[in-house]
């Protein structure tokens, strides 16, 4: 038996980061598992501010701007991103989970207080600058001055990848080690909009 076509907002047609984002709660709303964000092109605040009690996936095929998923107060919400995402992703984030396959820029994970980030490839600087709580998780990379003023949560990344000054004025919180090697081959995009697999279960240290 084929699936149905998980519902599609075409980003280039919409253009506007509030409309968009209101699109894409109507259809979460309306109990869709999975919904693409198609056409990316470094646009700011993608599902920015999003909270609710769905049980669902957001892909985002493209190229995200600023502040992907900033905000994020969703338990059973994960946000995949296939390519990379600007400065922000995930800022303030308190539930919720966001994937990015591509790079991040800067102050991925600031004040992040709960939820789960995982960035496969390398950040910029200060990634998890005030952090609170939450699992951050960095298997490239990691810029200098991560984790500053951290005060909790955890920061997954390997030590052989951490910048310069890694939790200077920290508080708080917990560094786990990881295998340098450790990554995530970037699945088709018809894998991501399969609710069969899920793409955390790639990760090798249990969480």
């Amino acid at each position: 038996m084929t699936m149905p076509s998980p519902p599609t907002i075409s980003i280039p047609d919409i253009r506007e980061y509030d409309r968009i984002n209101a699109e894409l709660v109507r259809l979460l709303d309306q109990g869709s598992p999975v919904v693409l964000l198609a056409g990316a092109e470094r646009q700011r605040l993608l599902a920015f501010g999003l909270r609710g009690g769905w049980r669902a996936r957001v892909v985002i095929d493209g190229l995200c701007g600023p502040e992907v998923g900033a905000e994020l107060d969703a338990p059973g919400l994960s946000i995949i991103c296939r390519g990379s995402t600007g400065d922000g992703a995930g800022r303030s984030l308190r539930s919720g989970r966001l994937l990015v396959f591509g790079s991040s820029g800067d102050a991925v994970g600031a004040s992040q207080s709960g939820g789960r980030i995982l960035a496969n490839r390398g950040v910029g600087h200060r990634a998890g600058l005030r952090q609170s709580g939450g699992d951050l998780i960095v298997l490239g990379e990691v810029g200098r001055l991560a984790c500053e003023r951290r005060s909790g949560g955890r920061f997954f990344a390997s030590r052989e990848r951490l910048g310069a000054f890694f939790e200077h004025g920290a508080s708080g919180g917990e560094f786990v080690p990881l295998d340098p090697r450790e990554s995530i081959a970037i699945p088709p995009l018809d894998a991501l909009l399969s609710l069969d697999d899920d793409p955390f279960d790639g990760f090798a240290v249990p969480i």
